[in-house]
C-alpha cells in the first residue's frame, strides 16, 4: 500500500468514530420508534435487543455495526498519537470497541450480555481518561484536561447520581463519549491542515 494511498486512506477514516455515533444513534432511534412499550425512564436500552423481542435484530444489528464502523477509526487514531500511552489508550478504545459489537451478538437474556455491557461503559470511561492523559502528554493539555472532565462526569455522574432509568444513564454516558470522540476528530482534522 503506497504512503499517499494509506494517509488520504486515514484522513477519512478519522470521520469513521462520529459516523459510527451516528448510526448506533440512528438504530437506537428506529429501535424505541418500532417498540412503542419502551420507555426511556423505565427501561434499559438493552431491552430493545433482548432475546425473543420480535424486532430485536433492529438494536443488534445497529450495535454491531456501530462497533465495526468504530473499528476502522482506530488506524486513524494510532496515526494520531505518538506516545506509548496514547498507543495504550487506543488499545483500551479497541477493547470496548469489541464489547460494543459483543452487546449485539449476546443480547439481553443471554449469559454474557451483562459483562459485555458493563465493560463496555468501564473501558470507555477509562479510555476518557487516558486519552486525556496522552493529549497532554503530547502537549495538547487544553483538551487533554477537557477529556478528563469529560471521565469525571461519566465516573461521577454514574456512580452519584440515581438515574430514573438505565437508559438514561447509559444514554447520558454515550453523549460523554461522543463529545469525546468529536475533540479527537477535530485535533486530528486540525493536525492534517497544519
Amino acid at each position: 500500500m503506497s504512503k499517499s494511498f494509506r494517509k488520504s486512506l486515514t484522513s477519512y477514516l478519522r470521520y469513521s468514530g462520529l459516523l459510527s455515533f451516528a448510526t448506533a444513534y440512528v438504530f437506537i432511534i428506529i429501535s424505541i420508534l418500532i417498540n412503542p412499550w419502551f420507555n426511556l425512564f423505565k427501561n434499559a436500552l438493552s431491552d430493545l435487543g433482548r432475546v425473543g423481542l420480535e424486532n430485536s435484530y433492529v438494536f443488534n444489528t445497529g450495535l454491531i455495526l456501530a462497533g465495526l464502523i468504530s473499528l476502522t477509526y482506530v488506524p486513524s487514531l494510532l496515526n494520531f498519537f505518538k506516545s506509548r500511552i496514547g498507543c495504550m489508550s487506543v488499545g483500551v478504545f479497541l477493547v470496548a470497541i469489541l464489547h460494543l459489537i459483543l452487546i449485539g451478538v449476546f443480547p439481553e437474556g443471554t449469559r454474557p450480555h451483562g459483562f459485555v455491557s458493563y465493560e463496555f461503559f468501564v473501558l470507555m470511561t477509562i479510555s476518557l481518561f487516558l486519552v486525556g492523559v496522552s493529549l497532554i502528554v503530547e502537549r495538547l493539555s487544553r483538551y487533554g484536561l477537557i477529556l478528563i472532565m469529560l471521565f469525571l462526569l461519566s465516573l461521577i455522574g454514574s456512580l452519584s447520581i440515581t438515574w430514573p432509568s438505565i437508559a438514561l444513564l447509559e444514554l447520558y454516558n454515550i453523549v460523554l463519549y461522543n463529545v469525546g470522540v468529536a475533540i479527537l476528530t477535530y485535533l486530528q482534522f486540525k493536525k492534517s491542515t497544519t
